[in-house]
């Protein structure tokens, strides 16, 4: 069974750590929690992108022996934030200028909006945290690869095989930032096992595709002798029944007559689905921020009005009075933010999406009609 990196590594900054770096970035726990569920995912990924070759692995053991690299550190969490945050941001240097952008390059930003967006929190914060993370699972995977004892080949193998461990916890969000269209052609990405599957099921078609070519070109050649061989037979049955017919003094019978034609008028056609307009809204299940099938298909058709148009539009999260009001207001807060993911990720520009503050429910004031963000013209 492959080693799941993305479960040691959660367990490696699992404890205080979300609480701890939620208090350096100014965040909530909850919050930042959220952010480091969609951006683990994501970052063993890239690793893996980056590794599951030979080559690619070699190349990341030159990255990985970066001496700012400091593996104890995953032992002292607390020690890391301490000291007025002084190793913190050492490690947010290293992250921001070298290896950020050595594991996403040019994707970076799209990545710090994406998370933003998925999470809640502060563009900045976003940012910070991504310096901070990449690191410090570089530095496990530093520590995992000594105590291995892993070279270039052993590296690449147990990369290739991490898209089964990613399965269910990518976040499409984060994947769509990073130029993919979905989180399975992000894992179909990662070569190993997935690319090993693809190559069996294109191998299995070709296969079946020429034994089906065969069968048929000698079920063809079948016929073909048969007709032959019994064309001659046919030919003299023809020509004694024509005969019959003459000698008896009958016509040949008439061919059956065709069908008459039906009059009835054709159906008429199911009436067209209304066009979306604004404004409109998105309805979420009881306490989830996840967009379902409806509401990514409204968003979708949303996106595709508002790019026609040109239009700015502005995101209302809305919630009932039931329950603790911060925490009604703050699950609003996240269905906004992944309704404004959801339309960036369709083409829409950020500048046309505006961010209203979350308000108490109108119209019917019913639960279902709480759990909602409305999509409105500026």
């Amino acid at each position: 069974m492959s080693t799941n990196l993305l479960s040691l590594a959660q367990q490696a900054l699992g404890g205080d750590f979300a609480k701890l770096a939620g208090q350096f970035l100014g965040e909530s726990e909850g919050m930042t929690q959220a952010a480091m569920t969609s951006l683990l995912p994501a970052v063993i990924g890239g690793i893996a992108q980056k590794g599951a070759t030979p080559a690619g692995a070699s190349s990341l053991l030159s990255l990985i022996g970066n001496s700012a690299l400091d593996t104890s550190s995953l032992g002292n969490i607390a020690g890391l934030f301490g000291n007025g945050g002084a190793a913190a941001n050492a490690l947010l240097k290293t992250g921001t200028s070298s290896l950020v952008p050595a594991l996403f390059g040019e994707k970076s930003g799209a990545l710090v909006n994406a998370l933003a967006s998925a999470s809640g929190i502060k563009s900045t914060s976003a940012t910070n945290l991504i310096a901070m993370v990449v690191p410090l699972v570089l530095a496990f995977l530093k520590k995992l690869i000594g105590d291995r004892k892993l070279d270039a080949g052993s590296l690449s193998t147990l990369l290739a095989g991490q898209g089964p461990n990613l399965q269910g916890s990518l976040d499409s969000r984060i994947t769509s930032a990073l130029g993919f269209a979905s989180p399975a052609t992000f894992l179909g990405s990662l070569g190993g096992q997935a690319a090993d599957a693809a190559r069996k099921a294109g191998a299995a078609v070709a296969g079946g595709a020429s034994a089906a070519a065969g069968a048929a070109s000698a079920a063809a050649a079948q016929s073909k002798s048969g007709l032959r061989r019994w064309l001659p037979w046919l030919l003299a049955l023809l020509l004694l029944w024509l005969l019959w017919q003459a000698f008896m003094g009958r016509k040949p019978a008439a061919p059956p007559a065709a069908p008459p034609v039906s009059t009835a008028p054709a159906p008429a056609p199911a009436p067209a689905v209304a066009a979306l307009t604004l404004p409109t809204s998105v309805y979420f299940e009881t306490g989830s921020a996840t967009i379902g099938s409806d509401g990514t298909a409204k968003v979708n058709a949303a996106a595709e009005l508002i790019k026609k148009d040109g239009a700015k539009v502005d995101l209302t999260g809305f919630t009932d009075k039931t329950g603790d009001e911060a925490s009604n207001l703050e699950l609003a807060k996240q269905r906004a933010m992944a309704v404004r993911a959801a339309l960036v990720a369709a083409g829409v520009p950020e500048g046309s999406i505006g961010m209203q503050p979350p308000a108490f429910v109108t119209g019917t004031g019913s639960d279902a009609e709480a759990r909602r963000v409305e999509i409105k013209k500026q």
